[in-house]
Formats: C-alpha cells, sequence, structure tokens
C-alpha cells in the first residue's frame, strides 16, 4: 500500500486496466490485413471490423477475455461491460455512444482517430483517396517509403497474418496466466508481458508488426500507422477506465453521450526550450517553435 488511496485503488484493478489497454492495441487488427488496404483502393468490400468472424474456426476472443469480465464483476460492480466483449472490436468506430466501456473505448478511438487525420467538417474538405496501384506508407514529411500493395511487409502476407493471430493469442493467454495467479505486486511479471508486445528497446512484437502498415489510407495522413492510432486509443480507453474506477458508483454509466462527454487532463511539466518543441503536434508547429526560440535566443 502506498497510503495514496487513488494508486491503491488503482493498483487492485491493474488486471482490468492492463487488459482494456490490450484491447485497446488490438480493437484495429482487423487493419493488419492486407485486405484493408485492397477496400481502400476499391478492389475488396472487406470489413476490418468482422475479421474475428472471418477466421475459421473464428478466432477466440471472447474465450480469452470473458475471466478479467468475470473477475471484475465480483471486484467492481459498478463497471458496465458490454453484452458481448465482440463489441469492442465491432462497436469502436459507431456514431452512436455505448453506455458501456465500449462507449470509453469508443471516446478514444474517436480522439486518436480524429487529431491523427487532422478532421474538419463534413463538406468542407475533401481527402484525396489512393488507388491500389499507390497505396504507400510515408514519412511524417510526406516522402513515400514503401508501397505496401506491391512490397508488402511480412505482416501483409497470408503468413504474417497467421502469425500474428498467434502472437495475439499468446498474449491474450499470458495476461488470463497473470490474472489467474492473483498476484498484483509481481510487478516484474506484468512488465515483462507489456515490454514485450510494446516495448521500444527492444522493440515489442505488435509495436514492429502494427509500425509496418496504415491505419488510414487517405493523403495526406499515410504517415499515421496502425501502431500510432491504436497505442493512443489504448491510452486514452485505460485512463477514462481508471478516471471509471475512481469515481465508482457515481460514474454516470446510463449516460447515452459517454463517447461524446468524455473528457481528459494532461499534465506537462518541462524543463528548457526543449519542451516547447515537444510540445508540437504538426511540422508546422515544431518549426515554428524552433524559428521563435532562436529569434529568441
Amino acid at each position: 500500500m502506498t497510503g495514496f488511496r487513488p494508486a491503491d485503488t488503482l493498483r487492485e484493478h491493474r488486471p482490468l486496466l492492463l487488459t482494456l489497454e490490450a484491447i485497446g492495441w488490438l480493437h484495429m487488427t482487423g487493419k493488419a490485413k492486407i485486405n484493408f488496404l485492397r477496400s481502400h483502393g476499391g478492389q475488396s468490400d472487406y470489413d476490418y471490423k468482422k475479421w474475428h468472424e472471418q477466421e475459421t474456426p473464428p478466432f477466440p476472443w471472447n474465450d480469452l477475455l470473458k475471466w478479467v469480465q468475470d473477475k471484475d464483476s465480483k471486484n467492481s460492480p459498478n463497471m458496465e461491460w458490454p453484452d458481448a466483449l465482440t463489441a469492442f472490436i465491432r462497436e469502436h468506430a459507431e456514431d452512436k455512444s455505448k453506455p458501456n466501456l465500449v462507449g470509453l473505448l469508443q471516446a478514444g478511438h474517436a480522439m486518436a482517430s480524429g487529431i491523427e487525420k487532422q478532421s474538419f467538417p463534413q463538406g468542407t474538405v475533401r481527402y484525396l483517396s489512393q488507388d491500389v496501384t499507390h497505396m504507400w506508407l510515408s514519412s511524417a514529411f510526406g516522402l513515400p517509403v514503401r508501397n505496401l500493395l506491391a512490397d508488402p511487409p511480412e505482416l501483409l502476407t497470408d503468413t504474417g497474418w497467421k502469425r500474428l493471430l498467434g502472437q495475439i493469442e499468446g498474449l491474450l493467454t499470458g495476461l488470463k496466466r497473470l490474472g489467474d495467479q492473483g498476484s498484483l505486486n509481481n510487478l516484474d511479471g506484468w512488465w515483462r508481458w507489456r515490454e514485450e508486445a510494446v516495448g521500444t528497446v527492444p522493440e515489442g512484437w505488435l509495436r514492429k508488426a502494427f509500425t509496418s502498415t496504415l491505419a488510414e489510407t487517405r493523403l495526406p495522413n499515410n504517415d499515421v500507422t496502425l501502431f500510432d492510432q491504436s497505442y493512443v486509443a489504448a491510452a486514452l480507453f485505460k485512463s477514462a477506465a481508471a478516471g471509471a474506477i475512481l469515481e465508482g458508483k457515481s460514474f454516470p454509466w446510463t449516460n447515452n453521450s459517454l463517447k461524446q462527454q468524455t473528457r481528459w487532463r494532461l499534465l506537462t511539466v518541462g524543463i528548457g526550450a526543449d519542451h516547447y518543441e515537444a510540445r508540437a503536434v504538426k511540422i508546422g508547429d515544431w518549426t515554428g517553435a524552433r524559428l521563435a526560440l532562436d529569434e529568441f535566443f
């Protein structure tokens, strides 16, 4: 115990929070299949939100995650779960907010997606699309790096897809194993589980795989990788769920606008001029900050 009650409460819910973060990482897994890119090039009617149903046999998403719902229902009965855990995959992009945990994922997904796309009101801006001959992954500066359909990375091959599904099943199985052990203080175990998937040094297997393909295929957003969007959405989803845990029974689950009304606050502590450059969201912001700092000094 730390003596800081909010931290102690969240520590008690570590398995739940890490499971929800994993759901956030994986909720757009269907975009890691080459058919997603083909569909945006006009060659397929593939629906990435149904990838789990299209496998033979269907991917056991519910079976791999049901344990945490059962465990949470005993420890934190105020949390609202969807009727089926596949709702996190099927409903995350729906316009209508859901009055349960899916609604919080919808909020995180919408925020991450909107930031990356620099969305504008409908009818004011029309984005350029791409055909199957020019489905490029680009750098943040707009430089084409790889034609993903003409020269697909391993992930976008049949072998790569099957390998990814096996790794995801292993990830969720390992999560269940840690949760079943009932040891909230096994920090090394939880840390290793997370770092092996999304760590930076060495690079986690999920980070590496999802960084090799796109989350968006409309110009000029071809620098937005599947990992970029999934990781940010997962972080927002987990923090929103943490807020719900701390609010307990007073959290407004019956609100039909969770997606629209969920908000986040960010506390930043900056030291030195580098902080102002680091706050830049887009390249134009960064170059402007750099020029202003150069003029000041």
